[in-house]
């Protein structure tokens, strides 16, 4: 099973060839070759035998997430959202899904956190906004 960097920006696909294990104080990691980020793995090994390295699973690839606000004409903000999907190959993402408008708020803050609440709904298949 090869390894794929979490860094979302990046997402390399790793042979296991390709990477050098390292024992550091956070436990056993490895860097991407590309981008140089720090990726966490698990020794599965039996205690005291030989380390066995695997990559912890997620229960998602890294999506991008973009909540913002907008703001309006009379002092409100709009919450607005852009999701991309990870896929699991080097640096590929589905197509963008991007709302403009999922409420009007106040606060900028509010409208912000009203748009993550979303992208977490969006991202675990329980909302489609329209």
């Amino acid at each position: 099973m090869p390894f794929i960097c979490e860094n979302v920006e990046c997402r390399a696909v790793l042979a296991r060839g390709q990477v050098r294990s390292i024992r550091e104080d956070g436990g056993w990691c490895f860097y991407c070759p590309d981008c140089k980020a720090r990726n966490a793995l698990n020794d599965i090994g039996a205690p005291g035998g030989p380390v066995e390295l695997k990559q912890p699973e997620r229960p998602d690839p890294p999506h991008k997430v973009i909540a913002t606000a907008r703001p309006l004409e009379d002092g409100k903000y709009a919450a607005q959202l852009r999701v991309q999907r990870a896929l699991g190959v080097r640096g590929t993402y589905a197509v963008e899904e991007h709302w403009e408008q999922l409420g009007v708020f106040p606060d900028p803050n509010e409208a912000v956190a009203h748009a993550k609440s979303i992208a977490a709904d969006v991202l675990a298949g329980r909302h489609s906004p329209q």
